[in-house]
């Protein structure tokens, strides 16, 4: 079946190809840069010489949950992937979005953004800006259909801002920046100013997605079932003090997204941080403007993007149907490929079709700038 409006992602993914740093990355970072190892039973991506960074197989197998999940797995070989090497060539890129009934995607990392919790410093940075480099390439292939997502290193404020500025000139549709910081940094610190004033005044949102917390003290816990069951809990930390700090006051037309998060723990968050805002609003270092409350600057500044989530439709006018994106999560193997428009019909079965156009499309290409 196919609905009767463009449907476009704002959440999927491409397959970084096996050499990608190894043959672009500067000379003085070569013996460090990611690079695919064989095992005895699998290929994986290491960086920082021995440092494991990524598996291979799940990343690539769209559509086995419909067709044998019995079939996914985290190990795979490079050269054996399910959609070949649909994942870094545009134009078989596209035709698996043609193949899903999806107009146009919005284009995440797969392996790159795993960087951000083991590697940290000026190599995490080299590493971004030669994948940057890479994916604007890649989308201007089909600039009306995809649309990049520059990866933003943090550790250091005034290169983020560097990156970020080069980025939107190369026309990225938008920042994506770590759910948390380095250990035991916070958002709301003094040194992160800059970076929150830059992505204002540049207007393109900044995203936070699921598996781009930056390392943490011991390191960060695999994204096994039992993590991925609670994994909106970083993003609702970072987001709510993004809130409490008054960062939306400051800057009331920088936009946010969660991506990948799914979206009905949002609600309960709106109402949480209200309360919490009435309880101790003479003890936060920030107040927010007369008569505004923490879920009025949520709903203005925060956006959320989901792929299998139906408990977030019947509170989608709290969240405010404008916030909320669809992304079909291709080519990894949690996708809706190649049944996406399925699932939005079930997801919104009984919703006011204006409502359900935006979110499965509409928003999207509001923000990214599809066309």
């Amino acid at each position: 079946m196919r609905l009767p409006y463009p449907v476009y992602s704002s959440d999927s993914h491409v397959i970084e190809p096996p050499d990608l740093w190894t043959s672009r990355m500067d000379a003085n970072w070569r013996d460090r840069a990611p690079r695919i190892v064989a095992l005895a039973d699998t290929d994986i991506w290491v960086v920082d010489r021995d440092t494991r960074l990524a598996v291979v197989g799940i990343q690539d197998q769209a559509g086995f949950r419909f067709e044998g999940p019995g079939r996914i797995s985290k190990k795979a070989r490079m050269n054996a992937l399910a959609h070949g090497e649909a994942g870094w060539t545009p134009s078989l890129y596209v035709e698996g979005l043609d193949a899903d009934g999806v107009s146009g995607a919005l284009l995440y990392p797969s392996t790159a953004i795993q960087a951000y919790r083991c590697v940290e410093g000026p190599l995490l940075a080299a590493l971004a800006r030669t994948y940057n480099d890479w994916i604007i390439e890649f989308c201007s292939a089909d600039p009306g259909r995809l649309r990049a997502v520059a990866m933003i290193a943090v550790d250091d404020p005034a290169v983020a801002v560097a990156e970020m500025t080069r980025m939107a000139g190369l026309g990225a549709a938008a920042l994506l920046l770590p759910v948390f910081p380095r250990y035991p940094t916070t958002y709301d610190q003094p040194q992160y100013a800059p970076v929150w004033a830059a992505a204002a005044d540049i207007g393109l949102p900044v995203v936070f997605h699921l598996g781009s917390n930056q390392r943490a003290r011991h390191g960060e816990p695999p994204l096994d079932l039992i993590v991925h069951s609670t994994k909106d809990i970083h993003v609702q930390r970072s987001i709510g003090i993004l809130v409490l700090s008054g960062l939306f006051g400051r800057h009331p037309r920088l936009r946010v997204g969660a991506i990948e998060f799914g979206a009905s723990w949002a609600g309960p968050l709106m109402h949480r941080l209200d309360a919490v805002y009435a309880r101790g609003q003479r003890q936060l270092d920030h107040q927010l403007p007369e008569g505004e409350l923490p879920s009025h600057h949520f709903r203005r500044n925060v956006f959320l993007s989901f792929q299998d989530d139906r408990a977030c439709i019947p509170m989608r006018h709290t969240l405010g149907v404008e916030n909320l994106h669809w992304g079909n999560d291709y080519p990894h193997a949690e996708s809706t490929y190649p049944r996406s428009h399925e699932f939005l019909a079930a997801h919104f079965d009984g919703i006011p079709v204006e409502e359900v156009a935006a979110i499965a499309g509409g928003n999207a290409i509001s923000a990214y700038g599809f066309r």
